[in-house]
């Protein structure tokens, strides 16, 4: 029997019509000439310029909410990257990850934060309190807070 395969057109060939070969129905796909560099990991700078670029397309009084998911993101792509200079362009998969990942971290220690001013231990400042929520942090999500600069 013929082998069967896939070119970029995504024709069948090798096969007649009707036929469908062993090697199609073992499971395994084979990647075609993809290869993907990975990018270094976002800076501590990059992190603060990913805020920045959100917090002034979001907080734009002209568009405002008029605007899409995909052009939101897009804008927020553009201002990033402009920012950045000598750093990597990214890509807006990899902002859009990389705010998912921040917000929600963020999101959890505004809760100890916000749960350590509650409490309103006396004696204890501000960068007391926020060093007190991050060991909170540590202690319950079995990692640190590492997003302290955003």
């Amino acid at each position: 029997m013929d082998d069967f395969f896939i070119d970029l057109n995504n024709e069948a060939q090798g096969v007649g019509v009707g036929e469908v070969s062993e090697s199609s129905m073992s499971g395994s796909a084979s990647k075609v000439g993809a290869t993907r560099n990975k990018q270094t990991n976002f800076s501590a700078y990059e992190d603060n310029m990913l805020c920045k670029s959100w917090l002034e397309i979001s907080c734009d009084l002209v568009v405002n909410t008029g605007q899409r998911k995909e052009a939101f993101w897009i804008r927020v792509l553009n201002r990033y990257n402009s920012k950045c200079g000598s750093y990597p362009t990214r890509t807006q998969k990899s902002i859009m990850s990389r705010w998912d990942h921040i917000k929600a971290e963020v999101s959890k220690f505004s809760g100890y934060m916000a749960e350590m001013i509650r409490s309103n231990p006396s004696g204890m400042s501000d960068a007391d309190k926020s060093v007190a929520a991050a060991a909170d942090f540590a202690s319950v999500e079995k990692h640190n807070f590492t997003l302290m600069h955003c």
